[in-house]
């Protein structure tokens, strides 16, 4: 009997525009990483020249590794720091405390607003010169900070800014996965005498593992290819001795300019995203295997 492949008819549309924009892109992003292009000219082939330099440049493996450090330090954040903030939130109006729908509000608004206007309010925040903070610091007859031009603090503030502007994603995610929970289990729960931290242990948490795992892995890719908000705050070169430079910037700085030679170099910035490319999917695979544990079949 013939067989109906009428599906080829739906799916080869999305495999051929997959291809043209997601496949061939990598695979000539890969070839690049092999030459010494600069954007104008021809291609010359240098193997694997721009991968030594990238783990063996006294100026660039430096910086690199200094913002891949950055990115794993955030990444941790998003892992013990930022992901629990959000879950504990999403159950705090899950419960209903007092003036949950006004905090709710409150707390999805800065995810709707552009990280751009958002780096703009911080700038003029914590300017050391004429912010916000520092004039109400010097009012009071206090100390000023340098805020961003502070290594020992600007990571942090830019944690906290992430925190404050991307919370609402994940509590978003969180929030719906708690509602999605049969009302029938949770009156089962408080029929049966089960106290709110048992209810918490034994329903939700369980229940939302899927929800934190899919969190998790967005959150990582994000966190390995940050670049928004840091630029805007410490400016191409990572602020002050790279306390907020990220791997997403060393690619801009070397790709387009004032890195190395000051010059547009495709071939040598094409092997950066390679690197990293690699890195994340090393990164993401670990990740993977380990929260593989968390799903449930329904």
């Amino acid at each position: 009997m013939k067989k109906n492949r009428n599906y080829l008819f739906f799916i080869t549309p999305g495999f051929i525009f997959y291809t043209i924009f997601a496949v061939i892109p990598i695979i000539y992003v890969i070839y690049l990483a092999f030459t010494n292009y600069t954007g104008m000219g021809g291609y010359d082939f240098v193997g694997v020249d721009n991968f030594i330099r990238i783990f063996n440049d006294e100026r660039f493996t430096p910086a690199f590794f200094n913002a891949l450090k950055n990115n794993l330090k955030y990444l941790l954040c998003v892992w013990f720091i930022i992901t629990p903030f959000q879950y504990l939130l999403a159950y705090f109006f899950f419960i209903k405390i007092p003036a949950y729908k006004y905090l709710k509000f409150m707390v999805f608004l800065p995810y709707v607003i552009s990280s751009v206007i958002i780096g703009f309010f911080a700038t003029l925040l914590f300017n050391p010169n004429i912010g916000l903070l520092n004039t109400i610091f010097k009012s009071l007859g206090l100390s000023q900070q340098a805020w961003f031009g502070d290594p020992d603090i600007a990571f942090k503030l830019l944690v906290f800014l992430i925190m404050w502007q991307g919370a609402g994603s994940g509590i978003m995610i969180f929030y719906a996965n708690f509602m999605d929970i049969p009302q029938e289990v949770m009156e089962a729960c408080r029929v049966d005498g089960c106290t709110e931290w048992q209810r918490f242990t034994k329903i939700l948490l369980p229940l939302s593992l899927p929800s934190c795992a899919s969190m998790i892995m967005m959150s990582t890719i994000w966190a390995l290819s940050i670049f928004e908000l840091p630029y805007i705050l410490g400016g191409s070169n990572g602020g002050v001795k790279g306390s907020i430079d990220f791997a997403s910037m060393v690619f801009y700085r070397y790709t387009f300019g004032s890195g190395l030679n000051a010059k547009t170099n495709l071939g040598f910035g094409s092997a950066i995203s390679v690197v990293m490319f690699g890195f994340m999917l090393v990164v993401t695979f670990i990740q993977n295997k380990v929260l593989a544990k968390f799903e449930y079949e329904n």
